[in-house]
């Protein structure tokens, strides 16, 4: 006795329903979450910083825009005109010790387990 059995499984519509297809919704979802838990860790003074990041149209990227960003991550002063030099003497940051130097690692060795909860959520509710 044989059973034949057909499975007509479109993949790219499952991925499509549950935010994970071509328009990469759940990518860009992503990058949000990323930015809204780096928040309380990104070094702040006046907020331009934390405020003036952007996310790639594709949601592959969160780029912090302003122009003392790199040092800023790095946790290294710089001096002179441009292109300046690190001096090599480390900055002081204002909100310390949770704001400060590569607040997107940090973030994540705090909050990766918040991160992966809100993506879960968000690709079960797509998928409904």
């Amino acid at each position: 006795m044989s059973v034949n059995i057909k499975v007509d499984i479109k993949p790219a519509d499952i991925l499509r329903s549950r935010g994970l297809g071509g328009d990469n919704r759940a990518q860009k979802y992503l990058a949000s979450e990323v930015w809204r838990l780096c928040d309380p860790y990104v070094p702040m003074q006046q907020g331009a910083l934390k405020r003036d990041a952007i996310i790639a149209s594709d949601g592959s990227t969160l780029t912090y825009t302003r122009p003392y960003a790199h040092y800023q991550y790095y946790g290294k002063a710089m001096a002179g005109r441009a292109p300046k030099n690190y001096t090599g003497d480390d900055l002081d940051y204002h909100g310390a010790p949770m704001r400060g130097k590569q607040w997107d690692k940090r973030m994540l060795a705090d909050k990766s387990r918040d991160l992966e909860r809100s993506m879960d959520a968000y690709i079960k509710d797509k998928g409904r």
